[in-house]
């Protein structure tokens, strides 16, 4: 029904907004994928990926394992025993400085060494080689042979029997039927150092010394 107003004119009716009509300043998804964004996006995550990959090769540049720690021992209690079980002077190096570092000392029978024990001390010296010395009395030649690896003769110094193959080098001497080796990957001359400070009187000093 139409309603006539006083001028006798018909009002138009207002019609409504159809389903396609938006009204002036609103947005409204178009359900189409956003171009912009997705570059976006993607430009992101390749500079996450450079950046992690200059940060590893940085790290693989520059990381190094952590030595281990060398484990000093006393050998006091060792060479005390050895001392007193047997039948020749059990040598010590004397006036070694802190840059000394015992880090083994055994007195046992030995399968080269069989049927006699042996006397061992290991050292990590002040340059972080190593260098050990070697005393028995047993003939076995399996122990001479253990102790200087695959070293071959190379000569003399001093009253001593020089043995060396690439790093490893060793100085052998037989006094009155008892065999000493001084050996190690030390270079010869912080092994002649180490022969000639051996002594039968000589004590690791204790701590505080």
């Amino acid at each position: 029904m139409s309603v006539i107003r006083d001028d006798g004119q018909v009002p138009h009716e207002a019609s409504a907004p159809q389903s396609g009509d938006i009204p002036p300043g609103e947005l409204r998804p178009t359900g189409r994928p956003n171009a912009r964004l997705r570059q976006t996006v993607r430009d992101m995550v390749l500079s996450l990926v450079v950046v992690l990959g200059a940060i590893g090769v940085i790290l693989a540049i520059t990381w190094r394992p952590s030595p281990d720690p060398v484990r000093v021992i006393d050998p006091g209690p060792v060479l005390a025993l050895a001392r007193a079980q047997a039948p020749y002077p059990v040598l010590y190096p004397a006036d070694l400085d802190d840059g000394w570092r015992p880090t083994s000392a055994r007195w046992e029978i030995t399968p080269t060494s069989t049927p006699d024990p042996a006397w061992h001390l290991g050292l990590v010296t002040p340059d972080e080689d190593y260098a050990q010395v070697g005393q028995t009395a047993s003939g076995n030649t399996a122990y001479v042979m253990e102790q200087v690896g695959r070293s071959a003769p190379t000569g003399e110094w001093d009253g001593w029997q020089r043995y060396e193959f690439s790093d490893e080098r060793a100085l052998l001497q037989v006094t009155d039927g008892v065999t000493i080796i001084v050996s190690g990957t030390a270079p010869w001359q912080t092994l002649e150092f180490l022969a000639q400070r051996l002594s039968a009187n000589a004590v690791p000093p204790q701590s505080g010394d």
